[in-house]
């Protein structure tokens, strides 16, 4: 093999190894924008789904009436004074720990009203 040979053969290992690169990046960038538009898809449907789930809690609250509200709240006071814990409570109720302590934290604050009313009147 001649030096002409030679480096037609390195210009042509060239030539292919900047093709196969160029090919790589635009492969890539196609994966890239693929991604993008399932990045954009996915967003989309968590947005909706949160509108969904805005929707039905709001259906929950206007269809809960307040006699409902009425006979949880007495539910729950009786379940706490009978001893049960919290989180049973919660689980056989259905209902929010937070909205439980609520619940408890109000009745107390009633039965320490009515104490000191009782004090204040037999004085």
């Amino acid at each position: 093999m001649n030096a002409e040979q030679l480096q037609f053969i390195f210009s042509l290992f060239s030539f292919v190894g900047v093709v196969g690169i160029l090919f790589y990046i635009i492969l890539e960038r196609a994966k890239q924008e693929e991604r993008k538009e399932e990045l954009e898809h996915l967003e989309e449907k968590i947005t909706s789904l949160q509108e969904y789930v805005h929707k039905l809690e709001e259906q929950q609250e206007e269809s809960r009436e307040p006699v409902e509200e009425e006979n949880l709240k007495e539910k729950i006071i009786a379940l706490y004074e009978d001893g049960k814990e919290l989180s049973l409570i919660e689980d056989r109720l259905n209902i929010p720990k937070a909205k439980i302590e609520m619940v408890l934290k109000f009745h107390n604050l009633k039965k320490s009203d009515n104490w000191r009313n009782s004090v204040n009147e037999n004085l």
